[in-house]
C-alpha cells in the first residue's frame, strides 16, 4: 500500500470520531511532549572537516544519556553527526554506512561526499509523508571535492556549507560560528572554534552538555577523535 492510500484511510470520515482515531492523537500529543534535543555543529577547514557534538541525550526535562554518541564514522573520509530522534538516526547511520561500503567496494575509490549526501537526502525525501525525525550533518574530504559540508533536512533537503549547527542549541552555537569562522581555517583554529561554539550551547541550553566530543577528518588517514570535559577552559 502506497503512503498517500495509507492517509487518505487514516482520513476516512467513519474514523474521524472513532476511539482509534482518538486514541492515536492522545498518543501523538503524547509523544509530541518528548522535545529531545542537542548541540551538533561542523566547520570546513584548510585541508580537514571538523564535526562536534554534546554528549546529553534528553527528552523534555529528562535526561536520557550522558555519554550518548552523535558522531558517527561513515567511513574513514567520511563522518556524520544526528539530531532528533536516536531511533530514526541510528538506522539511517546504518543505511548509509551500508550504501557507501557498497560503492566503494565495487569501485574501489572513496565516495564523494555530494554523492552520500545525495543518497540520504533520496531516503529522507522518499519518506517525506512519515518523515524521519532527524537533523544530520554529513561532512568529508576526497581529493575531487576538499573539505565539504552537507547539511542534510529530515525532509531531504540538502545544503552544503562551509559550516552549519543543529539541534536545539543550535542559534547559541551560530554566534559562534558567524563571528569566528574564517576561510582557510588552520586545523588548530577550527578546534578551538568547534570548542567555543558547543560549549556555548552547552551554557544556554538545558538540553545540552556532559562534554564536548569532535573529530577532525582528513582525506587519508584515521580520524583523530577527542573528548573535552565541560570543566576544562
Amino acid at each position: 500500500m502506497k503512503n498517500e492510500e495509507m492517509l487518505k484511510r487514516l482520513g476516512s470520515r467513519f474514523l474521524n470520531n472513532s476511539e482509534i482515531q482518538q486514541n492515536q492523537k492522545s498518543s501523538k500529543n503524547s509523544l509530541d511532549s518528548f522535545k529531545s534535543g542537542t548541540t551538533t555543529v561542523a566547520l570546513a577547514c584548510k585541508d580537514a572537516v571538523i564535526l562536534g557534538t554534546d554528549k546529553r541525550a534528553s527528552m523534555a526535562y529528562f535526561v536520557a544519556s550522558k555519554t550518548s554518541k552523535k558522531l558517527h564514522r561513515i567511513q574513514d573520509h567520511l563522518w556524520m553527526t544526528i539530531a532528533g530522534s536516536v531511533a530514526d538516526a541510528q538506522y539511517l547511520v546504518d543505511i548509509i554506512r551500508a550504501e557507501t561500503s557498497l560503492y566503494q567496494l565495487e569501485r574501489e575509490k572513496p565516495i564523494l561526499v555530494k554523492s552520500a549526501a545525495k543518497v540520504l537526502s533520496n531516503i529522507l525525501f522518499n519518506n517525506k509523508l512519515f518523515p524521519y525525525e532527524v537533523g544530520l550533518i554529513l561532512g568529508g574530504v576526497t581529493e575531487e571535492e576538499g573539505p565539504t559540508i552537507f547539511n542534510v533536512g529530515a525532509l531531504g533537503s540538502l545544503l552544503p556549507e562551509k559550516y552549519c549547527a543543529v539541534g536545539s542549541g543550535q542559534n547559541y552555537s551560530y554566534g559562534i560560528l558567524e563571528s569566528k569562522f574564517k576561510d582557510d581555517l588552520s586545523i588548530d583554529e577550527g578546534k578551538e572554534i568547534i570548542t567555543a561554539a558547543v560549549r556555548s550551547s552547552i551554557i544556554r541550553d538545558i538540553a545540552s552538555g556532559n562534554g564536548i566530543e569532535y573529530v577532525v577528518v582528513k582525506e587519508s588517514g584515521p580520524a583523530e577523535k577527542e573528548f573535552i570535559s565541560i570543566k576544562e577552559k
